[in-house]
């Protein structure tokens, strides 16, 4: 996840808390579903963003060890992300109803399709996150292990898009 704090996300955090109701002291961060390693995953991470704005995408997940890595907090439900493009501009707020911590080859259905990638399947799900999540591990001097804890993040579109 690349994280921005710059004065357009923190006005636009301000724009959604007048809009909608939501106490600026909220717990919230600004940044993106995944880091850019190339110029087309770029492109793709700024379509996940757009998805979000739509309300298409309503979840989203990282490996455990990620957080850990990055010494990242973990988001709760209630907490609010402001989703950016890989350059930083915010396209939605999104707020979140549920974090679950799943084994990779665990992760469910219902789970995979709130992603709103694909075809919706599980099977999709696990082809498009498995190699970035042995990127990632590699990365880290991890070996990948297919009982990976996933922190599967479950969220509502609650400001901008659409």
């Amino acid at each position: 996840m690349l994280r921005f704090d710059t004065s357009e996300t923190r006005a636009f955090w301000e724009k959604a808390c007048a809009a909608t109701g939501i106490d600026p002291a909220t717990t919230h961060h600004a940044g993106t579903f995944a880091e850019p390693r190339t110029p087309d995953r770029a492109a793709f991470i700024d379509e996940l963003a757009g998805m979000a704005a739509q309300g298409q995408k309503r979840g989203t997940a990282h490996m455990k060890l990620q957080f850990e890595q990055e010494a990242t907090p973990m988001r709760r439900p209630g907490d609010c992300w402001i989703v950016t493009t890989t350059k930083g501009a915010p396209t939605c707020v999104v707020q979140m109803t549920n974090i679950a911590i799943t084994p990779f080859e665990d992760v469910g259905e219902v789970f995979a399709a709130s992603e709103g990638e694909g075809d919706l399947s599980v099977e999709h799900w696990r082809g498009a996150h498995l190699q970035y999540f042995k990127d990632q591990s590699a990365k880290w001097g991890q070996t990948w292990r297919d009982d990976q804890p996933i922190v599967c993040e479950s969220f509502e579109l609650v400001y901008g898009g659409r």
